[in-house]
């Protein structure tokens, strides 16, 4: 039996996302005259039990993810010691890192609670590997739905969903370098305007997205049902992050008329993307793709989505909003480099 290529894939990505959120904002690197590893040998004064429990949920995924990438050449105590070992690695370097960060504050509870993380994610990933990843309903499910072939296009899916999690001005409006560039666009815009901009991007964004998941599927998989559920999931993502972002009284306020009809002529396409065959609908991704992240890159802000931005106070999700920052402005490009150079590759074969 093949180790779990997918959870290779997974187990990379997150390890990328923790580094990032661990070193955010990567920027004002420079010697403090201290050495590299002095927060190694100091137990912090104050220890905060939020910072520690947020410290070892992040790892747990990750020790799973590792368990299970080790399958099934290592299994039960000693693929657990390996997610304990590399997550516990991981840790130190990016502790290691943040002494050149004067934003950052590395500290020795941070690698106890990542380690712990690791370690518990590791066992949890070995109770679950046989039933997950060697027999049961589980296992045959996939192989009927996903197939032999890596379906990294399920991980680019995934990360469009966690994408979500950021607030922008247009509902699925990924792409966006304005921020990054420090350009600003000067054409005016008129409400009705923006609303069919808002919807053009947002069927544009979703059909994207749920094309990657689709194609990514095998014909045998109830293709129709599993694309409402990734809508669905799309829209409750997005409802999370206003109420944890903001309060409850605005979960909704990203579902303006643009949004809906957006919504409605996304999923239509995706139905239609159904019938399609593969080589077609990775053509018309790249091409949504494409226009999308024009769009989003032209079009002026939306002024009342702005005012409520204003009251956006991240607190302890600073780091966590710039991760999601990052993976929406970067994630048409990836998904438009995935489709030039890796799916096509595989339809040649």
């Amino acid at each position: 039996m093949r180790a779990s290529t997918l959870a290779r894939d997974l187990a990379a990505v997150f390890a990328l996302l923790i580094a990032y959120a661990t070193l955010y904002p990567l920027t004002g690197w420079r010697d403090q005259g201290l050495s590299p590893l002095a927060w190694a040998g100091t137990w912090p004064k104050v220890l905060l039990p939020v910072d520690f429990t947020f410290n070892l949920l992040a790892y747990i995924p990750l020790g799973m993810l590792l368990v299970w990438s080790c399958f099934p050449h290592l299994r039960g105590v000693l693929s657990t010691l390996v997610a304990l070992v590399l997550g516990a690695a991981l840790s130190f370097l990016l502790e290691s890192l943040q002494t050149y960060l004067p934003t950052r504050v590395p500290a020795l509870t941070d690698l106890l609670a990542n380690s712990i993380g690791s370690l518990a994610g590791g066992v949890l990933g070995a109770l679950l590997a046989p039933g997950l990843l060697e027999r049961g309903m589980l296992k045959a499910t996939t192989d009927r739905w996903v197939g032999a072939h890596t379906p990294r296009g399920l991980i680019l899916a995934g990360l469009w969903l966690f994408a979500a999690l950021y607030p922008q001005g247009m509902l699925f409006g990924f792409g966006g370098l304005q921020a990054v560039l420090g350009t600003v666009s000067g054409y005016p815009f008129t409400p009705a305007e923006f609303a069919r901009v808002e919807t053009s991007v947002t069927a544009a964004s979703l059909f994207a997205a749920g094309s990657l998941f689709l194609v990514s599927l095998t014909r045998q998989a109830p293709r129709f049902v599993l694309m409402l559920v990734f809508v669905g999931l799309a829209c409750a993502v997005r409802a999370l992050s206003h109420t944890v972002l903001f309060s409850p009284e605005v979960a909704l306020a990203w579902l303006t008329p643009g949004a809906q009809n957006g919504l409605m002529a996304g999923t239509a396409a995706l139905l239609f993307a159904l019938a399609l065959p593969r080589a077609m609908l990775l053509a018309l991704v790249l091409i949504a793709v494409t226009f999308a992240t024009v769009v989003v890159n032209l079009a002026p802000a939306n002024p009342y989505y702005a005012a409520i931005v204003q009251s956006l106070s991240p607190g302890r999700f600073l780091n966590f909003n710039g991760l999601t920052q990052t993976v929406a402005a970067l994630w048409p490009f990836v998904a438009a480099l995935y489709v030039l150079f890796a799916l096509p590759a595989r339809e040649s074969r």
